[in-house]
């Protein structure tokens, strides 16, 4: 059988064991599609799977001989994520129509793309699906540029999460993401919790030497941003990044992403990304003034269902 036509098992996350493969997945992806985009890195995975990773989720997984070679995963009832490696893009069809029968009783499908896939975007208008709203924007740093300076202000401090305590870590990160006011999202509350930060600490990919911290004159600790090797693909990522409301507007997440990228290039990463919300105008700014340049948007592309 010709390798475009070529069709691959495939089965759905079950638990624990199905967390390596998954994150293997990612950073070949990363790898392979280079200069493209992925939809995941396997700190992506790691992150979002830290507190239920252990038992089924909506990710359906296609292997061959190699290993996974696709992943789909719904984000919600009728919102879908997948990628697939170069050589198995055959497989978007049936990955396409296996979402669409798992779409139990919606009238549309929404689906993310890369603006930049070109391949990626003509295979789904052969399907039937249209451009229908903008998702995300996306930012590369070239690790081997000089870094843009800054200080931090007077008192602060960046450290990492080596020997800190988790209720402390935790609750960084709530008070982080407990007001989104600014970007329009007043109700937001964050439910991450210390068992949270205890499950997300022990992934495989997870170090807490580039869980990187800002801490106040007082010892608070007051912005955070987890950073994520790779090796595979010498690419890192940062999930998530954050402020304390009371000490926005002073760079301090500026300080810890640029103490992340300093600690990947001296492991040898070539890359750094990071993405966000289309609307999130802070966070671009931030990343912009860390030296991140836009290289990609996503969109949702929709499709009725009968």
């Amino acid at each position: 059988m010709d390798a475009s036509e070529q069709s691959y098992p495939n089965r759905p996350y079950l638990g624990a064991d199905d967390l390596a493969p998954l994150l293997s997945f990612g950073s070949r992806a990363l790898a392979l599609r280079f200069p493209l985009n992925a939809n995941w890195h396997p700190g992506d995975f790691a992150w979002e799977l830290h507190a239920r990773g252990d038992r089924p989720q909506p990710i359906q997984m296609w292997s061959s001989a190699g290993g996974v070679t696709a992943v789909a995963w719904f984000m919600g009832p009728a919102q879908l994520l997948f990628e697939v490696l170069p050589d198995s893009e055959n497989l978007v069809p049936e990955i396409v129509a296996h979402a669409e029968n798992a779409a139990h009783g919606q009238t549309e499908l929404s689906i993310r793309s890369f603006e930049n896939d070109a391949r990626r975007i003509a295979a789904l208008q052969r399907l039937g699906y249209r451009r229908a709203a903008r998702e995300g924007v996306w930012f590369r740093m070239d690790l081997s540029a000089p870094l843009p300076s800054f200080d931090p202000p007077e008192g602060f401090r960046v450290r990492d999460s080596v020997g800190i305590d988790a209720a402390r870590r935790a609750a960084a990160h709530r008070d982080a993401w407990d007001d989104l006011s600014r970007i329009g999202l007043p109700d937001a509350r964050s439910a991450f919790t210390t068992q949270a930060y205890l499950s997300l600490r022990a992934a495989p990919v997870y170090d807490p030497t580039l869980d990187i911290l800002v801490q106040a004159p007082d010892g608070a600790l007051v912005a955070n941003c987890i950073c994520w090797a790779d090796e595979e693909s010498g690419i890192g990522v940062f999930e998530p990044v954050g402020t304390h409301a009371a000490f926005r507007g002073r760079g301090l997440a500026r300080l810890a992403i640029l103490e992340g990228c300093r600690r990947l290039r001296a492991r040898g990463h070539g890359w750094a990304r990071v993405g966000t919300a289309h609307f999130n105008a802070p966070a671009i700014s931030a990343y912009r003034s860390c030296g991140f340049e836009p290289y990609d948007r996503t969109s949702w592309w929709v499709k009725a269902l009968a």
